[in-house]
């Protein structure tokens, strides 16, 4: 199982959100969670597809892109020790929103939504847990902070316009569409 392709208690335990977590506990987080392994420029998940899990990268790099039209554009990258998928965990039915490539070979945990049913009690579930809703504040706050950028850049277009002096050849292209 685990072990067969190469995941142990130690790597886990390497993991900045493991710090600290007993043994015991990572055991029994690699028998609940079953290892995977993607080779280079595999597919791990495709947008628009079911989202019913999530990975724990343990080891590589992969890469996420959203397609519009035929092309695939780079939108970030996933390191060891971070989720990706995580809308799995919290939304039932719900589809992924861009596709994950491994840029090397990879392994990971595959998280499912039971596994955080049990309210947290096992240490190596409860870090997972505090992991997550850190990951979920960080992306939140990136977001916020590109909408404010974009408010802002539409903020000082809206003064440009504005700034123009309100002439009557002015006002009367902007209602003839710039062609007076």
């Amino acid at each position: 199982m685990a072990w067969e392709i190469g995941m142990s208690v130690q790597k886990l335990a390497k993991l900045p959100l493991f710090r600290g977590v007993p043994e015991p506990s990572l055991e029994r987080l690699l028998q609940v969670c079953s290892p995977t392994r993607y080779r280079i420029a595999a597919l791990v998940f495709e947008q628009s597809t079911l989202a019913d899990k999530a990975l724990l990268l343990v080891e590589g790099r992969l890469e996420v892109s959203v397609k519009s039209g035929s092309t695939h554009q780079h939108v970030g990258e996933i390191h060891p020790g971070e989720v990706v998928g995580e809308q799995a965990l919290f939304v039932a039915g719900g589809s992924r929103n861009a596709s994950v490539f491994a840029n090397l070979p990879s392994t990971a945990l595959i998280l499912s939504p039971e596994l955080f049913q049990s309210g947290g009690t096992d240490p190596a579930i409860a870090a997972l847990e505090r992991h997550l809703i850190a990951t979920l504040a960080r992306r939140i706050r990136k977001t916020n902070l590109e909408i404010q950028k974009a408010w802002k850049a539409t903020r000082v277009e809206a003064v440009e316009e504005v700034a123009e002096p309100s002439t009557i050849r002015t006002r009367l292209r902007s209602l003839f569409g710039g062609r007076f």
